[in-house]
């Protein structure tokens, strides 16, 4: 699981239907706005990078900058815990850990991403 991973592909469309879905749940003002800049939705969310570090921290890079934190496995693997640094946290579901995919369930989201390394 360490190292540098991005959204694959096959997952850019449905994250990014979520992600817009999230945000009009919040604001139902701004629908065709985000409806309209779909695409440039996309290409930020494709630009995300999620580094894991050995140390046990990681680094959520974007267009907009990065944030980071500490990540740990819990539930005998199945479950990563990610904790900001303002002490808020997140677990994902883990459904597959290979060497070159990381397949989890987005909770915020409730989304399955599947990420790739670069």
């Amino acid at each position: 699981m360490i190292g540098e991973w991005r959204i694959d592909d096959s997952s850019i469309p449905k994250t990014t239907q979520k992600v817009i879905d999230k945000l009009v749940a919040a604001n139902p003002a701004i629908a065709d706005q985000l409806e309209d800049n779909k695409e440039a939705i996309m290409d930020q969310i494709k630009a995300i990078r999620l580094n894991l570090k050995a140390d046990h921290t990681y680094e959520s890079v974007t267009q907009q900058g990065s944030t980071g934190g500490k990540w740990e496995l819990l539930n005998n693997e199945h479950t990563i815990q990610f904790t900001k640094a303002d002490g808020s946290m997140r677990k994902d579901s883990i459904l597959e850990s290979a060497p070159s995919r990381l397949k989890m369930i987005n909770v915020d989201l409730k989304d399955t991403t599947l990420y790739v390394h670069p």
